[in-house]
């Protein structure tokens, strides 16, 4: 409670700001009033008169905002697969220095690449080889690749390993104890999470719009400009369309892959290989689904006519010789590339912004969290299924049915407030509430509230507590059951999802800056437009060690806690 209201206090986040102003409130009742009248064409009637139609125009931002995050997926599932593996203890069968340092760099590696938020990635590729599509994938793939090269190795060695040593004792080769007594068991799990990292991909692909890439978010945003809020609408109703859809597909999947399908009894009383083989459980939806992955990836590169930006190579290459020469500091060019004058040159841009903007990142995206988290705590108790139903875990209850209601509302809120991307959210909140920091607040905790409800429910739901029925077949409201026996039970694994999203808050706090609230977003922003592209690296940097130190602390208690819940 200290640590966010001191947040507040550092970033500047006043009450009083909350209330829009006149003008706030006029844009926030326009906008609104168009949300039940999206457009189906142009509002600007000279744009009408064009040959370009609205449907053609909103089918093209959308196909490219899939295409570009289908592409960037099957690439940084490659880099996952690769840095994943070389990162994973259960890889290596044997131990000494250099297989460690291997083990070791990999993971430092994709730490490193996924520090950088993918808009940041962005602003480096735009401005070293210009606007292009293959910019726009790479922009994604290298944080995402570097986030299930992460949650891979995690993965592989958290698996049942116990198959591997049997196939090594029996004479088998290390690859075959990895890949069928590994590997085969992480396998749902790797490609759940693999399933969740696409939702999300569709969600970054449309806010890359904002920095020139045609998507939905560069739809958005030009309307915004324009005020044609009803267009505005239409763009926001399919993205959250598309994302919904992706979610249910990708929640679907994830639970046939982790519950399994079940197998046909062999009518024989002693089945032999062949006949095991044939009753064996297969998904109908599971199988197409993969195919239309692995087609997807393939056509989203195969469709793409120019992946460069239309600049020759030559051209090209005089850019980024430019780019990797600006940024080298300054004060190190003028001194023909003595790096003593770097911590001089360091210490000033610090004095003059840099530490200010480190800290109010910092606590933007820790009272943020900690806002969305304090918040999903009070709804968990109103969402969660075993609670709202007429038989709370499992105990008679009927004078109660207005909670199945609120928890169904309540559910299908999170659902919408997960999908909206922070930043095309916060983007929005600045027009109703002006330059304000409580735009940014509002945004990161609306998405992430949405997601800590989703998985603060489940949590609850499959929790086995005696205590809870007895608690409620004694006459104990659904909240002292709650209180009283379900939140202890689950409070570790609870308190791991707290901090798994702070440490995406902080990194969505580093770019939210970009919309023109100090933070090191804007710092960075300030460094694009001027073109001084040795502060811009500067600043992203600060930015990813910012996010590192947050991976890093939130790493310490995640293992601190499992290893409390392991004695």
């Amino acid at each position: 409670m200290l640590l966010f209201f001191a947040g507040l206090w550092v970033i500047g986040a006043k009450p009083s700001e909350l209330v829009p102003n006149e003008g706030g409130r006029e844009t926030a009742s326009e906008f609104l009033k168009a949300a039940i009248r999206p457009a189906l064409d142009f509002e600007d009637p000279e744009m009408r008169e064009s040959e370009v139609d609205f449907i053609h125009k909103l089918g093209r931002a959308l196909w490219l905002t899939l295409r570009y995050a289908v592409a960037a997926m099957s690439l940084a599932l490659l880099i996952g697969i690769i840095w994943g593996v070389l990162g994973s203890r259960a890889w290596w069968s044997k131990s000494s220095l250099f297989l460690q340092t291997i083990r070791i760099g990999s993971r430092l590696m994709a730490t490193a690449v996924r520090s950088v938020h993918e808009l940041m990635w962005a602003l480096l590729f735009l401005s070293a080889v210009g606007t292009s599509p293959l910019a726009a994938v790479l922009a994604m793939a290298l944080p995402y690749g570097g986030t299930l090269a992460k949650v891979f190795s995690e993965l592989l060695d958290e698996s049942e390993s116990s198959a591997a040593g049997v196939i090594r004792m029996s004479g088998g080769s290390g690859l075959a104890a990895f890949s069928a007594g590994v590997v085969t068991r992480a396998l749902p799990d790797l490609a759940t999470y693999a399933l969740y990292r696409l939702e999300c991909a569709i969600r970054s692909s449309a806010v890359l719009g904002f920095v020139g890439v045609p998507t939905l978010g560069y739809e958005i945003k030009t309307a915004y400009e324009d005020g044609h809020y009803r267009e505005i609408w239409t763009y926001l109703y399919i993205l959250l369309a598309v994302v919904i859809f992706f979610e249910w597909w990708g929640a679907r999947m994830r639970s046939l892959l982790t519950k399994g399908v079940s197998s046909i009894k062999p009518e024989v009383k002693q089945p032999n290989v062949d006949h095991l083989w044939k009753s064996r459980g297969t998904s109908l939806f599971l199988r197409s689904s993969f195919l239309i992955v692995l087609i997807g990836g393939t056509m989203s590169w195969l469709l793409e006519d120019r992946w460069g930006s239309g600049v020759s190579w030559e051209q090209k290459l005089q850019n980024l010789d430019r780019f990797t020469d600006e940024v080298v500091p300054y004060p190190v060019r003028e001194a023909d590339g003595d790096w003593s004058e770097f911590g001089p040159w360091f210490g000033e841009k610090m004095a003059k912004g840099g530490s200010e903007a480190v800290w109010q990142t910092f606590h933007l995206g820790t009272a943020s969290i900690l806002l969305a988290g304090a918040l999903a705590l009070l709804a968990v108790n109103l969402s969660a299924r075993t609670l709202a139903s007429s038989m709370p875990r499992g105990v008679w209850d009927r004078g109660m049915a207005w909670r199945s209601v609120i928890g169904a509302m309540l559910r299908v809120a999170a659902m919408l407030g997960r999908a909206m991307p922070e930043f095309i959210l916060a983007f929005l909140l600045l027009r109703v509430f002006g330059p304000t920091v409580w735009a940014l607040i509002l945004a990161l905790v609306v998405h992430n509230c949405g997601i800590l409800l989703r998985l603060g429910a489940e949590v609850i739901d499959n929790i086995t507590s005696r205590a809870s029925s007895v608690i409620l077949a004694q006459g104990g409201s659904r909240t002292s059951a709650y209180v009283g026996a379900l939140v202890p039970a689950g409070f570790n694994r609870m308190v791991l999802f707290l901090f798994y999203r702070w440490e995406s808050c902080i990194r969505e706090a580093t770019v939210l800056g970009m919309l023109g609230v100090a933070s090191l977003g804007f710092l960075i922003s300030d460094a694009k437009v001027s073109l001084f592209y040795d502060e811009m690296v500067l600043w992203v940097a600060l930015g990813a060690a910012l996010v590192f130190l947050g991976d890093l602390t939130s790493d310490f208690v995640r293992y601190k806690l499992r290893g409390k819940n392991n004695r």
